[in-house]
């Protein structure tokens, strides 16, 4: 079966990234050739079980020396302490022990609850990543993070721990609706200013044909994502430096999501964001207008929906200050003066910060 491979040449932690069409079919080739633990626990979105028939029988079919299903109902509650619990009290009870791989099969929520169950049971058994949506496909399921919500604050509870593996088979994205489409597609925007000109201008032409479902270009923009990120990763795995720059417009979106109670889409968010940073940025004098308008040509073509019109100024303000990444009381931005170039803690104004979000308002209203 072809698929286009990706090795994440992590000091300690390496591993593969598989992406292709179909290609979850042969999960127990993948296991053998990367000598992974055959105690299987699979835990899925029930949703994804459902509208995917052929998923029980590919794991059903192969002699793996366990298996169970663990189906859960995805909702951002579920990334939660509690949820941790019920998946390890389930592995005792079915007397998992350390030979065990966790096979995360399903979008974001999914695969950092499951990701944070692999690290901490046994202080650590193997992880497989089958993302599900476009976002977990190009963003949560490489790197490292897992993690779940604690006291109202996103992923406040967590940690670095890579997988194994990580399968994206670009036959589960068949079944999403415009909106999932939509949401991963604020993190490939994203990519493409952290990378090259190239990169931004196929988007640029090309993002369409995501909502056609072109298998071509969703492998080819998910392939160029996910080497843009691996490669950050391995010179940066616990985000000391350079990984920060994979937060571009995330001050901005994680307030947005957080306002919403997580309500908008993470992506629809980042698109927003990105928007809002650049506005800041020009603000600030690091990026002159025809490259903002020339940026913002991308963000600004995707239909996000309405939601920022009724988005407080200072409830935003309020909430990015208590953002994880702030230092010394101070909101850092990351933000772009030229694709491929990007400042890291960058300090603004209050009034600037309120003008980004009224023009980042504007512009999608």
């Amino acid at each position: 079966m072809i698929y286009k491979k990706i090795k994440v040449n992590l000091k300690d932690n390496a591993y593969s990234i598989l992406i292709g069409n179909s290609i979850l079919e042969n999960i127990n080739d993948y296991i053998e050739e990367h000598s992974i633990y055959k105690n299987i626990l699979v835990i899925v979105d029930k949703k994804v079980l459902s509208n995917h028939k052929r998923l029980s029988k590919i794991f059903l079919k192969n002699k793996f020396s366990k298996l169970n299903f663990y189906p859960l109902q995805v909702k951002e509650s579920i990334k939660s302490i509690s949820y941790l619990i019920k998946i390890n009290s389930f592995l005792l009870e079915k007397n998992y022990g350390r030979d065990t791989t966790i096979v995360a099969i399903g979008g974001g929520v999914i695969g950092d609850l499951a990701g944070f169950a692999a690290s901490t049971f046994m202080r650590g058994v193997q992880l497989i990543q089958v993302p599900t949506t476009l976002l977990s496909a190009v963003d949560s399921s490489v790197g490292g993070k897992t993690g779940v919500n604690f006291n109202g604050k996103k992923n406040i509870l967590g940690s670095f721990y890579q997988p194994k593996l990580v399968v994206v088979d670009i036959d589960f994205l068949s079944s999403l609706p415009k909106q999932e489409l939509t949401s991963g597609l604020g993190e490939i925007v994203k990519y493409s200013y952290l990378w090259n000109d190239d990169f931004f201008n196929y988007l640029n032409h090309n993002y369409s044909e995501v909502y056609n479902f072109n298998k071509i270009v969703l492998q080819k923009i998910i392939y160029n994502s996910l080497l843009i990120k691996s490669s950050i990763v391995v010179k940066d795995e616990k985000e000391q430096s350079l990984r920060k720059i994979l937060n571009l417009g995330h001050t901005f979106a994680h307030a947005f999501e957080s306002y919403f109670n997580f309500r908008v889409k993470h992506g629809q968010a980042v698109i927003a964001g990105l928007a809002a940073s650049f506005y800041l940025s020009n603000q600030l004098g690091i990026l002159e207008n025809e490259d903002l308008k020339k940026y913002l040509s991308l963000p600004s073509a995707i239909k996000i929906g309405s939601f920022l019109k009724s988005v407080d100024n200072k409830a935003i303000f309020k909430i990015m200050k208590s953002d994880k990444k702030n230092r010394d009381g101070q909101i850092k931005f990351v933000l772009l003066k030229n694709i491929g170039e990007i400042l890291l803690d960058v300090n603004a104004k209050s009034s600037q910060i309120y003008s980004a979000i009224n023009k980042t308002k504007k512009l999608f209203n």
